[in-house]
């Protein structure tokens, strides 16, 4: 008999993001335990609706408290926790069901995929262009912590704020096992006056577990993460500093305190942070990544190659990695391995600052027939058509190809480039077409109504039919 599932999830104040949530796992879920923490919304009513248990919870301060209210609700054989801001690819659920099926004495472990457009959070993660779960964020930071263990294993979460509950499971004999399952955040889709009090809240949480905890190394580091999610930087550099204190060898940290250090522009500091990461664990990729950063900013740029190679050795997912190091690169003088480089960052599904920088290279090597032909094969491989076409238009017209260049610019614009009207009309007014050259800039201006070149062209494409 197939063994059932219990989903568990706190929430308040979750409308917005609960129905797809319960939309999203009612054909994974034997049983939805819910634990109303306060909401003034019609959270529970959504709640309701989608067959799920409700119980309602007298807010401590104490996420933990709130996460055992809905473990003591579960009945069925397993249990999954679940944010209402957090969705699963429908294609997991059944890898889901496969595990809960396989032994009864293990947990796992999940990682966490946060999304941000706050691209100096520790360990960022650029999304690419087609990644269907990036819902208009720039890129992902992990977390990881076990989410799906059996039921009746003696499971208690523990921590007033980012809390755990592995540790009461490994007590009790269940061995944790990591899964390759992501599951996807969006804690920054809320309101921004909801993420601040989040935020804030999150601050005195982590204040009052350092004074629960004062020998405690975690709880310093998580201050010191938490202060980095809201970009106080010389608070966390404090935090992770007395973490430091209390565990002298831990390279994670060391990591992260280097990290934002950098960003508060104490760069000896912050190289001396990271270097010490990397002695005591050569092997993590993100600070070799932040070093490079910082040896690129001082024009370093051997240095900083170096750093970025053994980042990319390290971590070959690393989907900035080969236009950081073109950059470094052409800083180097090493043009042609530059370029090199960015076309692999461009080919690796990046577009928009590798594309320019790679077409940038080629126009330098006088390499545009080449360019054309990489990009050519590019067209249809990615999400980002319109950039696509619009380069490759521009590279026609550099070597005066005008009717290739035209047809690309149409492309782009069609795909949605109002940029790419833009150059079209260029094309157009410079074959003295006038009448199809104020067309295409009125479609830019469609698109782009603020498009001061396309002001400009058009302002002088009239002076030209009004003169004849």
């Amino acid at each position: 008999m197939a063994r059932s599932i219990s989903v568990a999830m706190i929430v308040k104040d979750e409308s917005a993001q609960l129905a797809e949530c319960l939309s999203g796992i009612a054909g994974f879920a034997d049983e939805i335990c819910l634990v109303d923490t306060g909401s003034r919304d019609n959270t529970v009513e959504i709640a309701r609706q989608h067959k799920a248990k409700v119980t309602f919870f007298i807010w401590c301060d104490d996420f933990a408290a709130a996460r055992n209210e809905s473990l003591r609700k579960c009945t069925k054989d397993w249990i999954f926790i679940l944010d209402a801001d957090e969705r699963v690819a429908p294609e997991d659920f059944v890898r889901l069901r496969q595990l809960v099926e396989g032994p009864a004495n293990v947990c796992y472990r999940f990682e966490t995929r946060n999304y941000t457009n706050t691209e100096s959070v520790a360990d960022f993660h650029r999304c690419r262009p087609d990644d269907p779960y990036r819902r208009g964020f720039a890129g992902w930071y992990p977390s990881s912590k076990v989410r799906l263990f059996p039921n009746n294993s003696g499971a208690r979460f523990t921590g007033t704020v980012h809390e755990l509950v592995h540790e009461s499971l490994e007590q009790n004999g269940i061995r944790t096992v990591n899964s390759d399952i992501s599951i996807h955040h969006y804690a920054f889709m809320k309101p921004p006056a909801r993420i601040q009090a989040k935020q804030e809240l999150y601050l005195q949480l982590g204040y009052k577990k350092i004074q629960e905890n004062p020998g405690d190394p975690k709880a310093f580091i998580e201050l010191g993460n938490q202060y980095a999610e809201v970009r106080d930087y010389t608070n966390a550099v404090g935090a992770y500093r007395q973490a430091l204190m209390l565990d002298p060898s831990n390279a994670q940290v060391l990591k992260d305190l280097g990290g934002a250090l950098h960003l508060i522009r104490r760069s000896d500091d912050a190289k001396h942070a990271l270097r010490l990461a990397v002695q005591l664990d050569p092997s993590l990729a993100e600070a070799w990544r932040n070093l490079g950063v910082i040896h690129a900013d001082e024009k370093d740029w051997t240095a900083s190659i170096g750093c970025f190679e053994r980042a990319l050795e390290l971590d070959p997912g690393w989907v900035d990695a080969h236009r950081y190091l073109s950059v470094a690169l052409e800083g180097a003088g090493l043009l042609p391995q530059a370029a090199e480089a960015s076309r692999k960052a461009v080919e690796s599904g990046m577009t928009s600052d590798a594309l320019k920088l790679y077409v940038h290279q080629m126009l330098r090597l006088e390499r545009r027939a080449e360019a054309r032909s990489v990009i050519a094969g590019l067209i249809g491989r990615s999400g980002a058509a319109s950039e696509f076409h619009n380069v490759l238009g521009e590279l026609y017209y550099y070597d005066d190809l005008l009717q290739e260049a035209k047809e690309q610019f149409a492309l782009a614009g069609q795909a949605g480039s109002g940029a790419a009207y833009n150059n079209l009309g260029v094309v157009l007014y410079r074959e003295k077409l006038y009448d199809k050259a104020k067309q295409a800039f009125e479609m830019c201006l469609k698109y782009e109504p603020n498009h001061r070149g396309a002001m400009n062209n058009l302002e002088k494409t009239m002076a030209c039919l009004r003169n004849g």
